[in-house]
């Protein structure tokens, strides 16, 4: 039962229990959700508040209607496009999943030749390197090199604390525009360390994605590395701009997905 009398609206308490509901099991990935004329008798709501809730979950990604047969719950792999500007925290945001990160090193140096080319400072700058592991829920997804000019970003070490995210900070304390970036993804063999925090062995295919995101006057932003399992990530590449995808992942339902 919803509660009629507070100030959040009844449709975004009907979003919450509907997603508690899919996080503590009883409907699982697959399932059918009860029909319209059950969940408004279920949570005393009219029929609008239903529609809408569930309208909203099904644009998150998080429900899928399918025409004649009813409303059912999304595969919970982690599914993002490659085209986003935002970072790997919003992406998860928007699916009412819990995103973490964990800081493993961070550190001011003097940028090389190669990086000062990727982000348009002379090659005497200093720059600020930025290692995190990242994930959701409880499940590391990848490993995150983050790295930004100092000059551009000042005291920004003082913002880099407990589940922090670069794009929120570049966006709403530097007031950078992200517009754009360019990417290039490569197959390669796990490293080591790699292979500890990934969950997989030395030597087992990952993948390799470098991105350079750039703002509106077309000056690099910053440079990221991330480091993905190959064997728990999926990458589809569609002509649509749709979130919802057509094609399942044929390998594995507990993979990440990719799409570009």
């Amino acid at each position: 039962m919803l509660e009629q009398n507070i100030i959040k609206p009844l449709y975004q308490q009907l979003i919450d229990a509907i997603i508690e509901n899919i996080k503590n099991g009883t409907y699982k990935a697959g399932d059918k959700l009860p029909t319209e004329t059950e969940l408004e008798a279920t949570y005393n709501v009219s029929r609008i508040t239903v529609r809408r809730a569930v309208k909203e979950l099904c644009d998150k990604n998080i429900l899928e209607k399918k025409q004649g047969k009813g409303t059912f719950v999304l595969d919970p792999s982690l599914r993002i496009r490659l085209n986003d500007i935002g970072g790997f925290h919003e992406a998860i945001e928007e699916r009412n999943q819990n995103s973490f990160s964990e800081l493993l090193s961070l550190q001011c140096k003097k940028t090389s030749d190669e990086f000062s080319e990727y982000l348009n400072i002379p090659n005497t700058s200093d720059i600020i390197e930025i290692k995190r592991v990242m994930g959701h829920d409880d499940t590391i997804i990848f490993i995150d090199t983050c790295y930004l000019p100092s000059e551009r970003y000042p005291d920004i070490q003082k913002y880099l604390f407990g589940n922090f995210s670069i794009y929120k900070i570049l966006k709403n304390i530097y007031h950078v525009k992200m517009v754009n970036s360019e990417k290039v993804i490569k197959v390669r063999k796990a490293k080591k360390d790699e292979a500890t925090y990934l969950h997989c062995e030395e030597g087992d295919p990952v993948f390799d994605i470098f991105k350079i995101v750039y703002d509106e006057n077309d000056v690099p932003v910053h440079v990221s590395i991330s480091i993905l399992n190959g064997a728990t990530t999926s990458y589809i590449i569609s002509s649509n701009n749709k979130e919802q995808l057509k094609i399942k992942n044929p390998i594995n339902k507990k993979t990440h997905i990719l799409t570009q």
